[in-house]
């Protein structure tokens, strides 16, 4: 290599440094005059989407905006989500930052299918959750281990599919003895015990298809937790 070649990849790459630098340089204020300017901007409107049909949209976004009124970088979104999952009626949230001042909330809410051991909702996630007031509306009660909320309300389901042109399933119940019980619209209730519950409820449904409806109005349980068989218990006369 001559001694001009030499220079001249000298020169290049001081070149090369000093431009790099430059843009260093340049970075860096435009990246602390942009910090300048968050600094003073404060989110002054929140905007939620989702379809809300237990919770108060426009109550909700009042709260909010009081709640997240906050310099634009102090908020930060996993604090947003964090604290409006808290309420007992949001199932999940998401969140966004809109330039220049809002915060956009997306929410998605719970859904209750039952009332679980009189105190609690089931949601149809499989969330259990406990709202501050009880929803508008008549659902069915389920009563069981925390550990098989599913399971019942899976059971619930077959039942009432089973049941659909008899009677209404009101509640279900898997006793601390894991028998099933379930009590019907009409008042009648059903034991089915620990084993065999399909074999067991399809019995019982023989037996209610074959009372005419005098006797039927008479029936208070069927007691169908035996091999061959079921027991009827009548209601007392007033």
């Amino acid at each position: 290599m001559t001694m001009k070649q030499i220079t001249n990849r000298t020169v290049t790459h001081w070149r090369l440094v000093l431009l790099l630098l430059g843009l260093g340089v340049t970075g860096s204020i435009a990246a602390g005059g942009l910090s300048h300017l968050l600094q003073n901007v404060q989110i002054r409107q929140v905007q939620l989407q989702g379809d809300l049909r237990y919770l108060d949209a426009s109550a909700l976004t009042r709260d909010l905006s009081i709640r997240f009124n906050r310099n634009y970088l102090e908020t930060t979104l996993s604090q947003v989500i964090s604290e409006v999952e808290s309420h007992p009626w949001i199932a999940s949230a998401s969140a966004r930052r809109v330039w220049p001042d809002t915060l956009l909330i997306e929410i998605t809410e719970q859904r209750p299918v039952a009332i679980y051991n009189d105190t609690q909702y089931l949601g149809l996630s499989g969330d259990l959750f406990e709202p501050p007031t009880p929803a508008n509306e008549l659902l069915p009660r389920l009563y069981g281990a925390l550990s098989e909320t599913m399971q019942v309300y899976s059971h619930y389901g077959v039942f009432s599919d089973r049941l659909s042109d008899f009677s209404e399933v009101v509640s279900v119940s898997r006793g601390h003895d894991l028998g099933w019980q379930i009590a019907l619209h009409n008042g009648i209730n059903l034991q089915l015990g620990r084993v065999d519950i399909l074999g067991r409820l399809a019995r019982a449904r023989d037996v209610l298809n074959h009372l005419d409806g005098e006797k039927l109005a008479k029936v208070q349980e069927i007691d169908a937790r035996y091999n061959n068989g079921v027991a009827l218990a009548w209601r007392v006369a007033q």
